[in-house]
């Protein structure tokens, strides 16, 4: 994805007192929006891409970099969130979850590397916590830049805003898939109950679509009659909704959080995508 920015005349770096940033950190790059508190208007979107093209530049320098070079990131704000991007995260349920055992409990289903460190997200409405690692050296960067900072998982946001938005009651089941670059994360929801939370790898699209109507076959649900709600990286004209219509009649790209209005420089964008990142603001 090529660098941009998408920016509202009524952005103001004068003003960050009164604003919230959010920022999405991946190996792809860094993204940031920014919401205006007061008339809860986001009036921001920046990308840049995170590619070194000397192999010996660490991912910590470029990032580094790019905080740098950008006025925005280092302005003091009224609220701040940080959310990496990964397809390693557990759940454990609240009554369970005891934070000096969060490395024991992220191992039941990941390799925990000497290099990372677990970290947590209470997600309220699930009541449970979301566990997920970041690379030591990020976390000092983090630290660095932006102390105090919470640092989240993007199934954080991708849960949370299901749970606040769920399907209508009359649709039963209801699949929500967020894509990223080489990984997806899929959870299907009865009303506000989780069936089925999992992240998968993929190469190609006919991994996407075994993945998902794998998913709907172990709860044997109809691909006919459950409706698929799709963000991240596809597009209306993609191969991987044209394959999916073959078996799910029920597909919709998602919509902007209704809670807030957006600038109409991003329109520039589809609505579904950075859907994560518009939504980490109410997990803070």
């Amino acid at each position: 994805m090529a660098e941009f920015a998408y920016l509202d005349e009524s952005l103001d770096i004068n003003q960050t007192s009164l604003y919230h940033l959010s920022i999405q950190i991946s190996l792809n790059g860094l993204s940031f929006c920014i919401l205006n508190t007061v008339n809860q208007k986001y009036i921001a979107l920046k990308h840049y891409p995170l590619s070194a093209g000397d192999k010996n530049t660490s991912f910590p320098d470029l990032l580094r970099k790019t905080i740098e070079k950008d006025e925005f990131l280092r302005k003091e704000y009224k609220s701040r969130a940080l959310m990496t991007v990964s397809s390693k995260s557990t759940l454990v349920p609240a009554p369970l979850y005891d934070e000096k055992d969060g490395e024991t409990y992220f191992r039941f289903n990941h390799t925990l590397e000497d290099h990372e460190q677990v970290m947590a997200n209470r997600i309220r409405g699930l009541d449970a916590w979301n566990l997920f690692t970041v690379p030591r050296d990020l976390a000092a960067l983090f630290g660095e830049f932006f102390q105090d900072t919470p640092v989240f998982h993007q199934n954080t946001p991708f849960l949370d805003n299901i749970i606040r938005h769920p399907a209508p009651k009359n649709t039963g089941q209801a699949v929500f898939v967020n894509i990223h670059d080489d990984f997806f994360d899929l959870a299907v929801f009865r009303e506000q109950n989780p069936e089925i939370i999992n992240s998968f790898y993929y190469r190609q699209v006919n991994d996407l679509v075994y993945f998902i109507l794998y998913s709907l076959k172990t709860i044997k649900a109809d691909p006919s009659a459950t409706p698929l709600v799709l963000a991240g990286k596809v597009t209306p004209e993609s191969s991987l909704l044209q394959s999916l219509r073959r078996y799910v009649k029920h597909i919709t790209l998602a919509k902007r959080n209704p809670a807030f209005t957006y600038s109409y420089t991003l329109n520039m964008i589809t609505e579904h995508s950075f859907a994560n990142l518009f939504n980490l603001y109410p997990c803070v």
